[in-house]
């Protein structure tokens, strides 16, 4: 396993606190912790290509990267009345 490998296992194990904090928490702390999530998501979907050497699946995280931000803005604009 390379470094990336495992920087991305890392990461992927961060996620679970910010999956509970979205689960459990406030509305505001479920919007932070939805964007911690697909801030680590798109990390490890960058990792796993770099870690595999699979260069052409970079495609995938550069789209999500715009398509999260956007989200992210519906998101919070969704759940604008109880911030």
């Amino acid at each position: 396993m390379s470094a990336f490998v495992l920087a991305a296992i890392g990461m992927l194990v961060a996620a679970v606190p910010c999956l509970i904090v979205v689960w459990r928490g406030q509305t505001m702390e479920a919007v932070v912790g939805y964007e911690a999530i697909s801030m680590l998501v798109l990390l490890i979907l960058i990792l796993l290509p770099e870690g595999f050497r699979r260069s052409s699946e970079f495609e995938l995280p550069m789209l999500l990267a715009l398509l999260l931000l956007g989200s992210g803005l519906v998101f919070a604009r969704f759940f604008e009345r109880w911030l």
